[in-house]
């Protein structure tokens, strides 16, 4: 997309929610317009928003069922499913939190199918079940997970890389996570009140998704327009918000610019409102330096709870809908007053019971905060906007890269290891010793092994990057991609909660992806945008194309990608008893491949505007040309043996790039061992003239980093042919469908590919300077 492309608003043709308020959107309207607390007791000391089982079901079922029925709702209220609409050009797009069954152990031990508890498992769910061949991705950055997801299917239709996203969020409760926030002390035992009491929150259930696409389509009816979006960081504290709303209100600013409108157009604020007073004191701080007078505010949360990664999608729809009904939505908490009045000095319209009739409202806007100090603000409206047009199109550079893998340490030593590697060992770890020079002493003991490993790749890459990176922290963006996510704290937790004892209040913030994120922006004083991705082995690639975007939008100028998975001994003993560790060697696209060597590691690649990396004297490693994602509808824990969705997916980075056939650029490969994606891989592969190779033998089956590892090779090999002529370290008997290919010199570009169990495919193409 250029700024000489203007594009058609986003329309939000259809919503679906479910929540403790109702199982449809009538039910859950008709509780926010009567004020309706819909809290109730879960066990003797909680009070909860709760969604109803589908019968039969047991977790984790039931989060797929419940994300398999209100997705494919959401997309008949649509008209989408009769409509001609190519299946490729539907995106899924996921906010969540929820990382599996509550005991981790048994999910890695009965779900095999599942993908080893993976989130992305319901995203491949819904693409399975209505054959949706489109992008897919899925966030989660904790509590603004699903408004990220929002941001980004908007970006998705106004690039046109797709005519129709399903986005939602999902998340269900379980013990473990009531018991993490007890030994925080953040639960209000009477019902949160938020911006009143603000004594504490309330935990909720919640599932929503909405249908985007652009305005103007023959037949729609929308319920309104996602106008504009924005994320920033705090970079300030781990699970506190700036005591200001800083943050926040930067995003506020930047969400109403890309909307195009000024704040005194705003008629009402859903606020992220959780109850907790450090949130609610620093919201309305947050409003009240943006508005002059502030519209009225009310949080859903009184009435739902804290939906945790589904509440920036469920409180978007509640917006949309109170825009299509021109109502302020009420509030059952108790009236205003005591402390938080006097704190921020301002108790004007807080929204109370019951909803108010408001004809003239036109704008809304929605706020989400999370752990690690994210933010993000989606601003909707009920009239449809003109066509505008959106800044991109930049070159995007790599200038500079930090790597954390048992073979080395940082970019030098990884890629002169890497040119003499063998076979990955499988018993190799990365030494504590190696971390602890990039991680400030009072931090270790904060830091769980996954949060170390994605702090240190973040540090190693400031320094190879070269001093004064960004002059400016607020254009500093920071992407973190995962597969497995803290696994060693996950897999406490849960014995933790087997054992009837609570976690410790130190241990349970690891628990969410986005604290780890949040440690790497505090370490780097990133405050941009922030986004944390789990896809499955795709992830890396997934993460890389979100950083470029950031760039190219010229919403950062510099964005710190960065993947990082453990090999946590849960994680390994789920993959051996399910046969897919190699007994000695990771082969890839061996005819004898029996599985890979599960290896941690952690990468982190910074990637820069050409015209930021120009003032500032950069020294460039490559150019990131371009990307792509698809998605097979093969369902949860399925590959597609055919590739012809990564195929395509290739061929759609290739072409985005300006690749063609007689260039003959590098093709690498990121499947690890693993049978079944190895002989997709491989035929995707063969579709295309070039020299082919996979690094995956040597460095070990890495998860979420493999790609962004083969990115880093990728690039080397692009300007140094010694590394280029090692494609394959461990394969003994190639498959056939890899059977050689010659290219005359020395090719320049290269494409990277990476596929999911479950579906998803990502590629990338990449340059030398």
């Amino acid at each position: 997309m250029t700024a000489a492309s203007p594009v058609s608003a986003v329309a939000v043709s259809a919503v679906h929610l479910a929540c403790s308020l109702g199982d449809t959107p009538e039910d859950v309207w008709a509780g926010i317009e009567g004020a309706v607390r819909g809290l109730t007791p879960r066990g003797p000391r909680h009070l909860c928003g709760q969604l109803a089982r589908p019968d039969g079901a047991e977790e984790p079922d039931a989060a797929l069922q419940l994300a398999v029925h209100h997705a494919t709702a959401a997309w008949a209220a649509s008209g989408l499913a009769r409509s001609a609409l190519a299946p490729d050009r539907v995106a899924v797009v996921l906010g969540t939190t929820d990382w599996g069954a509550p005991d981790f152990r048994h999910h890695l031990d009965d779900h095999r199918d599942r993908a080893l508890a993976r989130p992305h498992t319901a995203a491949d769910a819904i693409a399975g079940a209505l054959g949706l061949t489109g992008p897919r991705e899925v966030f989660v950055n904790g509590c603004v997970a699903s408004a990220c997801a929002l941001g980004h299917a908007a970006d998705l239709v106004r690039t046109g890389r797709a005519d129709a996203v399903l986005v939602g969020g999902l998340n269900l409760l379980d013990d473990s996570v009531l018991a993490a926030f007890d030994s925080w002390r953040a639960l209000d035992r009477a019902g949160c009140s938020p911006y009143r009491r603000s004594a504490g929150t309330s935990l909720g259930e919640g599932v929503a998704f909405l249908v985007l696409e652009p305005a103007g389509r023959a037949g729609m009816n929308p319920l309104g327009y996602l106008l504009g979006h924005a994320l920033t960081g705090d970079a300030h504290h781990i699970t506190a918000p700036h005591p200001d709303g800083e943050g926040l209100a930067r995003a506020i600013r930047a969400a109403l610019a890309d909307a195009g409108i000024g704040p005194e157009l705003i008629g009402y604020v859903n606020g992220h409102g959780t109850g907790t007073r450090a949130n609610d004191i620093a919201e309305l701080r947050a409003l009240a330096s943006v508005f002059d007078v502030r519209p009225p505010v009310s949080s859903t949360k009184s009435q739902t709870g804290h939906t945790l990664g589904a509440a920036g999608a469920l409180e978007a729809a509640v917006t949309v809908l109170a825009l299509r009904h021109h109502t302020l939505p009420g509030d059952p908490a108790p009236a205003l007053g005591g402390p938080l009045a006097s704190a921020v000095g301002d108790d004007r319209d807080i929204a109370a019971r019951p909803a108010r009739p408001a004809p003239g409202l036109e704008y809304a806007l929605s706020t989400s905060a999370g752990f690690g100090g994210q933010n993000a603000a989606l601003v909707f409206g009920a009239v449809a906007p003109g066509r505008r047009e959106y800044p991109g199109g930049g070159e995007v550079l790599v200038t500079g890269a930090g790597v954390v893998h048992p073979s080395a340490t940082g970019r030098a030593a990884f890629l002169a290891a890497l040119r003499t590697a063998g076979p990955a060992n499988p018993e190799a770890e990365v030494a504590e010793a190696e971390l602890a020079p990039y991680i400030p002493p009072a931090d270790w003991p904060r830091l769980d092994p996954f949060g170390r490993l994605v702090t240190a790749a973040a540090r190693l890459a400031e320094a190879d990057a070269g001093p004064g990176t960004c002059l400016d922290p607020t254009r500093i963006g920071l992407v973190l991609a995962t597969a497995s996510g803290p696994v060693t704290t996950h897999n406490a937790m849960a014995e933790l909660q087997a054992q009837g004892l609570a976690p410790s209040p130190v241990l349970a913030p690891n628990a969410v992806a986005g604290v780890h994120a949040g440690h790497a922006a505090v370490a780097l004083d990133a405050r941009g945008p922030t986004v944390v991705l789990s896809a499955g082995d795709a992830s890396g690639l997934l993460a890389l194309g979100q950083a470029a975007d950031l760039v190219r939008a010229g919403r950062a100028d510099v964005v710190y990608v960065i993947a990082a998975d453990e090999a946590a001994p849960a994680l390994r003993a789920g993959f051996a008893h399910h046969g897919l560790l190699a007994k000695e060697a990771g082969r890839p696209y061996d005819v004898d491949a029996d599985g890979g060597v599960l290896t941690p590691a952690a990468v982190a690649l910074v990637l820069e505007s050409a015209e930021h990396a120009d003032r500032r004297g950069a020294t460039v490693l490559g150019r990131i040309l371009g990307h792509a994602g698809a998605g097979a509808p093969v369902g949860p824990g399925g590959v597609e043996e055919s590739g012809a969705t990564l195929a395509r997916c290739l061929a759609d980075a290739a072409r985005r790039s300006g690749i063609t056939p007689d260039d003959l650029p590098h093709l690498y490969g990121t499947s690890w061992g693993h049978p079944a994606t190895d002989a997709a891989e491989a035929r995707a592969l063969a579709h295309f003239p070039g020299p082919r190779a996979n690094i995956c033998g040597a460095t070990g089956y890495t998860q979420a980093a493999g790609a962004l590892l083969t990115t880093l090779a990728a690039l080397e090999a692009c300007s140094d042919p010694t590394l280029a002529r090692r494609p394959l370290t461990a394969t003994r008997r190639p498959l056939t469908e890899l059977s050689s290919a010659s290219a005359p010199g020395q090719p320049t570009a290269a494409l990277v590919t990476a596929i999911s169990r479950g579906g998803t495919c990502a590629a990338a193409a990449v340059r030398a300077p």
